[in-house]
């Protein structure tokens, strides 16, 4: 999303169901043809699924009989142009298509196959995309649509091909999130203008998948925009990344990162998280980790790891260093002074995994909170409930925005709740979503590589929130990346291919575009 009229960015911001219909009437009214806005829905939706397959397939089309429908005859016309085999499929008569909708579907006689709805999908089916009902559906399918649904869903499962639904899945209520018997399980979810409310409602992320943003022409500035949540989009997420480094640049300038992680039977995660520091940019990493594995960590680190003994916390806080990263795989018993590491050093610092479990098991009384210096908080879901049980029992429950934003009052620090939909949130009220990623990822070291990415960017000057918002998205994207080139091996997906990717492809590549 560019920015708006009154210069202020605008991209992924969440807005509800009547305020986007309100935008695009506003747009309309300003001289923006309701043409325009479906051409740029479904051009946009066909530059998603392009970035998705770059290669041309095959793609089944369901359209119903309003301006969703229209989109979906304009992503099929462009799939077209780009060489791609494609099938429409209507779940409505013609007669009762809406007006623009016959329009842009006149545009594709001749051009692509059209069929009554049968029982096989076509051969070597790449996507399937479901634009039969728009974001103002709500309620009970009726027999028909329930029908293309259940079609959809059954073909998803037989083939493997990516369901991409055009603004919402079908039956999915876009307010709040609540899917109907029968919706259509999406595998990419393709927001346009922005994303509603209930793609980011908990347990959306079933039905929604994967979140792209579109952009439309003429959306006006809301005048809460700045504090609105928001779905980290390349467009944001763009306009955060540092410039090119000066020629002058030298390892110390570029960040000194110290990380606090590993044990005897957990050395991995401390490699993986230093591994990620160094691969994000920063200059000089060292790898703390507790006597006993120092000699397996320092023959398992790449030698650009320089890997210390620890014996006490208070060695961190001596050394030089721009930002800390603890507790990947510290393991039960944490290292002498970890509470004072986390709560009196100045700078910024990432707690991650058994450091937040060792601060999540203090005696009642004794206070965690609140740190020196900037924080960021990187806990997954059970790390969440146990800080919450001791701190903030009130939350427990409730939703994970609520949770983020509790922990973040509280703290005082930056809090990012790891999930399918991860949220990040400050204790000034921000929060945004992530929504790259894919089921994939459900596998150990993720938060390891996650962990090193933030303290890299943070060592780099970035502010706790925004390398927290960038670190989440890149793994996805990262993630991502492999997948593409490695079609159907998502079994063989690691951490480490995760963090490989991520900076060596995702990162570059924000910077020249994405999804």
């Amino acid at each position: 999303m560019k920015a708006g009229r009154g210069g202020e960015t605008m991209a992924g911001m969440v807005v509800s169901v009547a305020e986007m219909r309100a935008l695009e009437a506003a747009a309309v009214a300003s001289g923006v043809p309701e043409a325009v806005l479906m051409d740029e829905a479904g051009a946009g939706a066909a530059a998603v699924v392009r970035q998705f397959f770059p290669v041309a397939g095959v793609a089944l089309i369901y359209g119903g009989k309003g301006h969703n429908a229209g989109d979906a005859f304009v992503l099929a016309g462009h799939l077209v142009e780009a060489g791609w085999l494609v099938e429409v499929r209507m779940v409505f008569p013609e007669e009762v298509l809406r007006p623009l909708a016959v329009e842009k579907l006149a545009v594709l006689r001749g051009r692509v196959v059209r069929g009554a709805v049968g029982d096989e999908p076509p051969r070597g089916l790449t996507v399937i995309a479901d634009g039969v009902l728009g974001t103002g559906a709500v309620g009970v399918l009726n027999a028909g649509v329930r029908e293309a649904c259940d079609e959809m869903n059954r073909f998803r499962e037989v083939t493997g091909a990516m369901v991409a639904a055009l603004d919402v899945p079908t039956g999915l209520d876009a307010e709040t999130g609540d899917a109907a018997v029968g919706a259509v399980r999406a595998d990419l979810t393709i927001a346009f203008g922005f994303p509603k409310t209930g793609h980011c409602a908990d347990g959306a992320e079933d039905w929604c998948g994967r979140l792209a943003v579109v952009s439309l022409s003429g959306l006006e500035v809301l005048s809460d925009a700045g504090m609105r949540p928001r779905v980290l989009t390349p467009e944001l997420l763009q306009t955060w990344l540092p410039g090119p480094r000066n020629f002058g640049m030298h390892k110390g300038a570029a960040g000194r990162v110290g990380v606090v992680a590993g044990s005897v039977g957990f050395t991995g995660a401390g490699q993986l998280a230093s591994v990620a520091v160094g691969q994000a940019g920063a200059g000089l990493v060292t790898l703390f980790t507790e006597r006993r594995a120092w000699a397996v960590m320092a023959a398992a680190c790449p030698p650009e790891i320089m890997v210390r003994p620890l014996d006490s916390c208070r060695e961190v806080m001596g050394m030089k260093f721009d930002a800390i990263a603890v507790g990947p795989g510290l393991g039960e018993t944490p290292p002498p002074d970890l509470l004072t590491l986390l709560r009196d050093d100045p700078r910024p610092m990432v707690v991650d995994a058994d450091a937040l479990n060792a601060m999540a098991a203090l005696p009642s009384g004794v206070p965690a909170w609140p740190a020196v210096g900037p924080r960021l908080l990187t806990p997954h879901p059970g790390e969440m409930e146990r800080l919450l049980k001791r701190f903030a029992p009130e939350l427990s429950g409730k939703s994970r925005r609520d949770q983020a934003v509790g922990l973040a009052k509280l703290t005082g620090a930056v809090v990012l709740l790891k999930g399918s939909r991860t949220c990040v949130a400050t204790a000034d009220g921000r929060v945004a979503y992530n929504g790259s990623g894919h089921p994939a990822m459900a596998r150990g070291g993720m938060g390891d590589v996650l962990t090193g990415l933030t303290a890299a960017f943070m060592a780099g000057g970035m502010e706790p929130f925004r390398a927290a918002c960038l670190g989440s998205w890149l793994i996805g994207a990262g993630a991502e990346t492999w997948l593409r080139r490695h079609s159907g091996a998502e079994a063989s997906l690691t951490a480490s291919l995760v963090r490989e990717y991520a900076c060596r492809f995702a990162l570059p590549g924000l910077r020249t575009g994405g999804y």
